[in-house]
């Protein structure tokens, strides 16, 4: 696992570096903007987080390393596996970027945080989920180039989600329509990720049933 990980940092430093470096610009220069408002800069980063496995997978298919990556002495399991712990590490870092904007904007503006951040946060880790877990199991049964289709549309359905909400809160926000972001109950925001969670897992079981089956 540890050699799959680094295989796909190393990959993650040489052909994305430019795109997650732009998206590391953009964020910065939001901190110091003029807008109180931290809903777009957390989907944001949540958005670009939640492709990167995608675009791992495409990658080792269009090398062939699925098929390299089968000689090995590793199971289906442990290789489809990492493609999804690397989802989960994308989910982490997008609570730690949203929490050090939701942290650092309302100190810099003299503002009170919303009292509506954690779901903020678990909603953004469900996008990342939910983007994968769509996402991965298509892309290992039919492959990057068919499943784009689908895959674009998924993207742009949950980047939608994400802004249209986003703005919609940042509006009320700043017009003082609202206290914040739109009040969600913090179970139901739990509920939530825990629904997320357990089709994560299906979806990993189901892209190890069809992992190989992609052809050329």
């Amino acid at each position: 696992m540890k050699g799959l990980l680094l295989k796909d940092w190393y990959q993650v430093r040489t052909s994305m570096k430019a795109m997650y470096l732009t998206v590391a610009f953009v964020l910065v220069i939001w901190v110091f903007s003029t807008s109180s408002a931290y809903v777009f800069p957390v989907s944001y980063a949540a958005v670009f987080l939640g492709i990167l496995p995608i675009n791992l997978l495409a990658y080792d298919q269009s090398v062939g390393w699925v098929e390299y990556g089968r000689t090995f002495p590793v199971s289906k399991k442990t290789l489809v596996a990492e493609k999804y712990l690397i989802g989960l590490f994308c989910a982490a870092a997008a609570v730690v970027i949203g929490g050090l904007f939701v942290t650092v904007i309302p100190l810099r503006t003299g503002t009170a945080p919303d009292k509506d951040v954690l779901s903020l946060l678990a909603g953004s880790v469900c996008a990342i989920l939910l983007i994968n877990g769509i996402s991965l199991p298509l892309l290992y049964r039919f492959g990057a180039e068919k499943a784009s289709m689908i895959y674009i549309l998924t993207f742009v359905g949950l980047g939608a989600l994400l802004g249209g909400g986003g703005a919609v809160m940042d509006e009320l926000q700043q017009n003082g329509t609202g206290s914040g972001p739109l009040p969600v109950p913090l179970w139901l925001a739990a509920v939530l990720l825990l629904a997320v969670l357990a089709l994560y897992a299906v979806s990993w079981r189901v892209s190890v049933a069809w992992y190989g089956k992609y052809k050329k």
